[in-house]
């Protein structure tokens, strides 16, 4: 990445950026609902060919395709959850549980993780999506890098860490359930659960139950078919989702107070991927502007290159990728900001 001498906050970039956008980048964008119904119709297309199919290859290919579909649903929930979708908050917590939930998510957990924790604090310690620092490294951080994370350390022919997005719903849901401040080792930072916040996620587990018991039925309640329609799927989801995620946010630094400029990294990946994943190689984008509507990020990305190129982090997906497994597998500690910066507090 590159060197940088000062963090600034998301809203010092905003005010050079904001001014020259038009004001319905902002505006819900209720065509994506399209996309939702096209991955719905595919992922049921799925399901009843897997009732129907006893040959393990057309059962893979179908398992692959709804795999795809659900990292799909996934962005697109990602974007419903920051009202770039639909407006009313009932039909956004409705179509929320009902995409988080095929991707077996709380959606009360993913807002807890990341829209109210990680976006304030990108790259900080505080943020529960980062990395293990040097402090940090133990017996077992150490195993849960080597085995989920990619870095020099890793075997390179490691598939797990494209799984990582299983373990880490996994690792957080438990410590959400956790009494109090009680967490796992293997998690950064816990944010704080009230009770509701802990009976919201329950009832969402008892829906989500509800939904895997859907699928047995839709493909004829038979083991061998319910393996290739809901696990395999997400582990298909989980590596269309990681591919992204670790380049995100794994290439910057840890960072005092959150920058979103130096704290994550934009990817350039072929406009068909763009268009099926809604934009979300814009990542910088996004954590500059969380609620503009996904077809905007382009422009966003333009006037970056245009105002902050020297701090604008784009790479192609490949050459992200291949960074990542060049990286140490522990992150050395902050970058603190600047004395005199009372913006960046």
């Amino acid at each position: 990445m590159k060197p940088r001498s000062e963090l600034m906050p998301a809203s010092a970039y905003a005010r050079v950026i904001r001014p020259l956008l038009p004001p319905e980048v902002f505006l819900p964008r209720q065509a994506h609902l399209w996309k939702v119904l096209l991955h719905l119709a595919l992922v049921g297309a799925g399901y009843a060919m897997l009732r129907h199919s006893g040959l393990w290859w057309t059962s893979l290919v179908c398992s692959t395709f709804i795999g795809h579909s659900l990292g799909c649903l996934a962005f697109l929930a990602h974007d419903v959850s920051h009202h770039s979708v639909v407006s009313s908050r009932t039909g956004r917590r409705g179509l929320e549980l009902l995409l988080w939930g095929l991707n077996v998510i709380s959606p009360t957990l993913w807002r807890r993780i990341h829209n109210q924790t990680h976006h304030h604090e990108t790259n900080t310690v505080k943020d529960p999506d980062r990395q293990f620092r040097k402090s940090e490294q133990s017996m077992l951080t150490q195993a849960y890098n080597r085995l989920l994370y990619p870095s020099h350390n890793t075997w390179h022919g490691n598939p797990l860490p494209l799984f990582h997005f299983v373990t880490y719903i996994l690792r957080h849901l438990i410590t959400a359930l956790l009494p109090g401040r009680a967490t796992l080792p293997i998690v950064t930072h816990k944010p704080e659960y009230a009770a509701r916040h802990r009976m919201a996620i329950l009832a969402e587990l008892l829906v989500i139950v509800l939904l895997q018991w859907l699928i047995w039925l839709a493909v004829g309640q038979r083991w061998s078919a319910f393996v290739w329609a809901s696990p395999v799927p997400i582990l298909v989801a989980s590596a269309v989702v990681m591919m992204y995620v670790f380049t995100n946010h794994f290439l910057n630094p840890l960072c005092e107070h959150t920058d979103p400029l130096i704290g994550s990294t934009s990817v350039i990946v072929p406009r068909w991927m763009d268009w099926l994943h809604d934009n979300f190689s814009y990542h910088t984008e996004h954590h500059l502007f969380p609620g503009m509507n996904p077809k905007w990020y382009p422009e966003v990305s333009r006037l970056l290159q245009q105002h902050f190129s020297e701090r604008y982090n784009r790479l192609p997906l490949s050459e992200a990728w291949r960074r990542l497994w060049q990286r140490d597998e522990f992150i050395q500690e902050t970058i603190p900001a600047p004395a005199d910066s009372a913006e960046c507090r």
